[in-house]
């Protein structure tokens, strides 16, 4: 697999970042929104609180994976030729 020039970002790596980012401020609003909607019923230790957190884990997940994505996309982009 051929390596992509020197000091040269993707734009698909940083697409993949920015949707990462937006699905894991999507998934965590509505992961609040039903953590609270548990929290109000009293339903402390139930499959909906656990299903509820679940949802903010794999918010938390996205956003690790879109941040993660997008420092490498601007590392590569601004990567200096003396740098390896």
């Amino acid at each position: 697999m051929p390596e992509s020039p020197q000091g040269q970002g993707s734009v698909l790596r940083l697409l993949t970042g920015a949707m990462l980012f937006i699905v894991a401020v999507v998934v965590a609003i509505y992961g609040f929104v039903s953590l609270v909607r548990v929290l109000e019923g009293g339903g402390y230790g139930t499959p909906p609180m656990r299903r509820a957190l679940a949802t903010l884990g794999v918010a938390g997940a996205c956003f690790a994976g879109g941040i993660a994505t997008i420092i490498w996309d601007i590392s590569k982009r601004y990567e200096t030729p003396d740098s390896r």
